[in-house]
């Protein structure tokens, strides 16, 4: 018999879905905060939760052999001086259809101008707004895991010309032209959108900076669905005001909340989202953590093994 602590805000809702699957051989216990889990945690043989609420009872887990994260990021699980000696999965092909919403809802809206149509119905002004298409238009995403290929299969579908940029060479059918870091002086000024979606590491902190900024076109938009420790906020701000690049769609933050006095609140060219451009979906992840339930019980490799080292 393995013990199951869950640890989510949502923890009742996970253990309904695991109960519809009726896994064999499992007791399982709920928590809401990890106060409320360190009650649960030395018997807990596999913990299914947000790294963040997850790192804070590690130490008291005693009998902890699997940890399944149900974000995609498990950086608070990799921090310095936090225990290694469990197996941690992440997520996979969960978040990258939602985060591709998410960047295409943005884009559409902001090259049809929806807010603008929306404030002229108000003023009921029949005032037709110039736009233009998708088609053609160059999207870069930086940053080419499963959430970066998703978004670029999004933009294919748009005729969108695409391009990449990651640490290592590649090549793929939907992508023109993989680009290295050392390579931005010619992937950035090409751009009309730029895509980050890199993870919180310490290779990607500061990987954009205004130098970086500053070569793309006047015109051209950024949109961070990666970590905000990837872009140097006070630099993007410097970027913005000066006017080096047309606007940002931001969801993630080097602080978070972003705090009431952040200039980013009240530029009109900058659109803030709260983080939620993939929500973790209950019964989404606990369909990964099922088939990898089955494959641990087994004895088998599980899906989605996280390095970490490089926190992914």
């Amino acid at each position: 018999m393995q013990t199951l602590l869950i640890i989510d805000p949502k923890a009742g809702t996970y253990q309904s879905e695991i109960d519809k699957r009726k896994l064999h051989g499992l007791n399982i216990n709920a928590a809401a905060d990890p106060e409320q889990a360190a009650t649960f945690a030395p018997h807990a043989d596999i913990i299914l939760g947000r790294p963040d609420f997850i790192a804070p009872v590690l130490e008291g887990a005693r009998k902890l052999k699997w940890v399944q994260s149900t974000y995609a990021g498990s950086e608070p699980l990799c921090a310095a001086g936090l225990r290694t000696d469990y197996l941690l999965t992440g997520v996979k092909g969960v978040f990258g259809p939602l985060m591709s919403e998410y960047v295409f809802g943005h884009i559409l809206a902001r090259e049809r101008d929806i807010l603008g149509t929306h404030e002229n119905q108000l003023k009921r002004l029949w005032d037709p707004i110039p736009y233009r298409g998708l088609d053609g238009l160059t999207i870069g995403i930086i940053g080419l895991g499963s959430i970066g290929m998703a978004i670029a299969r999004t933009a294919a579908s748009f005729n969108m010309r695409v391009l990449g940029m990651k640490r290592t060479p590649g090549e793929s059918s939907t992508i023109e032209r993989m680009f290295l870091p050392a390579e931005r002086s010619e992937f950035l000024p090409q751009l009309d959108y730029l895509v980050n979606t890199l993870p919180d590491t310490a290779e990607t902190r500061g990987f954009i900076r205004l130098a970086d900024l500053k070569m793309m076109k006047e015109t051209s938009i950024l949109i961070n669905v990666g970590r905000g420790t990837s872009v140097d906020e006070t630099d993007l701000l410097t970027a913005l005001s000066s006017g080096y690049i047309g606007g940002a769609i931001l969801d993630v933050f080097e602080q978070e909340p972003l705090p009431d006095d952040s200039p980013l609140w009240d530029m009109p060219q900058v659109i803030i989202t709260p983080h939620n451009s993939a929500y973790s979906f209950p019964d989404q992840i606990v369909t990964i953590f099922c088939n990898n339930y089955r494959n641990y019980c087994s004895a088998q490799p599980l899906d989605y093994v996280v390095d970490f080292d490089r926190s992914y």
